[in-house]
């Protein structure tokens, strides 16, 4: 077991007893390397409580940002044979346990936000009472936010800010964890955390790293009692002198260099990676003769996961495979981005340690979207200045420049204020949250909805897009749009996998809130699953395209 990941298990301290587990009650901020295997810590945890609760929670809920995460968690927790229940999307048939009451529960943030603040999507007929269960749930739970960088803006921030105060107040024990936190966030989410026992682990080379530039005093070797204002927390850093490939930092200015690069080294593994679909397909294309895999967001889950596993020495990808997906190449070309993303690319390049040396090309493309134009600038004239002293695979490294590069987060007063209401209200209801999110639409920057081109049999024939495309591109019949929608059966047991749909046409005017709505068809209840698509603009090749 890594050595951050047995330290936090020894901080928290889990003793046995004849009836439960008695555990510290305390809270983490980790700072991990990609790939370092943050999910095994909940895989621990999950087994322990799997034969006993402790005597502050008696489940775990992992949050991610994304399905494609949750689901590589799933099959982890599948290997170890754990018991487990996975809530994502507005889908019964992807709910085990809709109450959030099982021992392991596999969620992503917006579920989980949406179940917090009394929207109860497990359930989206209930109007009364049955959204305080998964809150109660959530309340007995031990919560792990897991790449928790991902929700530094806009609505996303306010609302994992919001969530965080919250639980603190209400004592839930939570773990917070990232590859690439700022030094901004990391503290913002500490000062919601008043009051209570935090303790921010970092693993380092060298001790004193993790805490330059920070309000600390040393203890002892690798403890420190430090602030951020008036709230006290403890550091703690773990020295685990990992070996890590040597990455040449290189930079390209024009595409003909990018695709030069790529057909000099097409016997290599070759991951080249960009910052729009459109780009993609338009590379793709170019370097079709030497049979490149396309891996992008707009793909049918079932096609993408099929291009991921299998085997090419030329991947042409998007931000897809920041997150949750495992791997490797042993050189890597990726268009300008924050360091954040730079970095979480970067886990993709040589994972699985198959060389001592690899090479990192960075494409000084001239484009931003869709990304802070000034945190791109920034991290280019950093990486620039530092390509031959840093190393992209160890937060030690490259945690200052995070710092410098990344600017702090804005949240939204108005918006945290309502959740704190809806929160800590005891007669707040789910019609409270329905009127927020009639103004704010998401609890988080985006929200997805859903499309298929033919009836879908499970979530392998889905393409996820961003709601106001999906509506765009949409099927539309006389004042309504076409979709496909699924028969609300609780008392129903249905296979994680597979759903039963019909094809329909529904009013939708405002998307982000008429797709959550569920409707009635004489004593049927119905919840929307997918919108209907033309069949044209889709090829496995190369994936949905939004004009024919």
């Amino acid at each position: 077991m890594r050595k951050g990941i047995q330290k936090v298990l020894d901080i928290l301290n889990c003793r046995d007893n004849s009836i439960y587990y008695e555990c510290e009650d305390v809270n983490f901020i980790l700072t991990f390397p990609t790939g370092y295997g943050k999910t095994t810590l909940s895989l621990e945890i999950a087994q322990m409580i799997d034969l006993k609760p402790t005597q502050n929670f008696s489940r775990l809920i992992h949050v991610v940002p994304t399905r494609s995460l949750a689901r590589d968690i799933q099959n982890s927790a599948f290997e170890r044979g754990l018991r487990f229940a996975v809530q994502y999307s507005f889908t019964p048939s992807h709910i085990k346990s809709p109450l959030f009451l099982a021992k392991f529960i596999i969620t992503t943030y917006d579920s989980f936000l949406l179940n917090l603040y009394k929207a109860s999507i497990g359930e989206p007929f209930s109007h009364h009472g049955h959204y305080d269960l998964p809150r109660f749930g959530i309340y007995t739970s031990l919560v792990h936010f897991d790449e928790f960088h991902l929700m530094n803006e806009g609505n996303s921030w306010t609302s994992l800010l919001g969530a965080v105060r919250h639980l603190s107040k209400v004592g839930v024990n939570m773990i917070l964890s990232s590859a690439t936190p700022s030094r901004s966030v990391e503290e913002e989410l500490i000062r919601m955390m008043e009051n209570r026992k935090v303790v921010r682990l970092a693993v380092v080379n060298e001790y004193g790293e993790s805490v330059k530039n920070r309000n600390c005093v040393k203890v002892s070797e690798g403890y420190y009692e430090c602030k951020v204002g008036s709230v006290k927390y403890t550091s703690v850093e773990v020295e685990d002198k990992m070996k890590v490939p040597n990455i040449n930092i290189n930079f390209l200015d024009e595409e003909d260099e990018v695709l030069g690069v790529v057909r000099r080294n097409k016997d290599k593994k070759i991951m080249v990676i960009v910052n729009t679909v459109d780009k993609a397909i338009m590379l793709y294309e170019k370097l079709r003769d030497l049979s490149p895999c396309l891996v992008h967001s707009r793909f049918k889950i079932g096609d993408r996961d099929e291009k991921l596993r299998k085997e090419c020495n030329i991947i042409i990808a998007t931000q897809v495979i920041e997150v949750g997906v495992n791997i490797s190449s042993e050189m890597m070309i990726t268009e300008q981005a924050p360091i954040t993303s730079i970095v979480q690319r970067v886990g993709r390049l040589l994972r699985d340690k198959e060389k001592d040396k690899g090479e990192l090309y960075i494409w000084k493309s001239g484009n931003y979207y869709p990304y802070d134009k000034d945190e791109v600038e920034n991290t280019v004239k950093e990486l620039e200045g530092t390509k031959n002293d840093i190393s992209l695979k160890l937060p030690s490294s490259y945690g200052e420049i995070v710092d410098r590069v990344v600017k702090p987060p804005r949240g939204d007063l108005n918006l945290l204020k309502e959740l704190d209401n809806i929160a800590e209200n005891l007669f707040a209801t789910k019609g409270d949250l329905e009127k927020l999110l009639d103004r704010y639409c998401s609890l988080t920057n985006s929200y997805v909805i859903n499309v298929a081109y033919d009836t879908p049999a499970s979530e392998r024939d889905l393409i996820p897009l961003d709601g106001d495309l999906a509506l765009k591109i949409a099927v539309k019949g006389n004042d309504c749009v076409y979709a496909y929608v699924e028969e609300y059966m609780p008392e129903k047991k249905v296979e994680l996998d597979k759903v039963n749909v019909r094809e329909t046409c529904v009013e939708i005017t405002k998307p982000c809130r008429d797709y959550r709505k569920v409707f009635h068809d004489e004593d049927k209840r119905y919840i929307i699953y997918a919108l209907k698509i033309d069949k044209e603009l889709y090829n496995e090749e190369t994936g949905l395209r939004l004009k024919k």
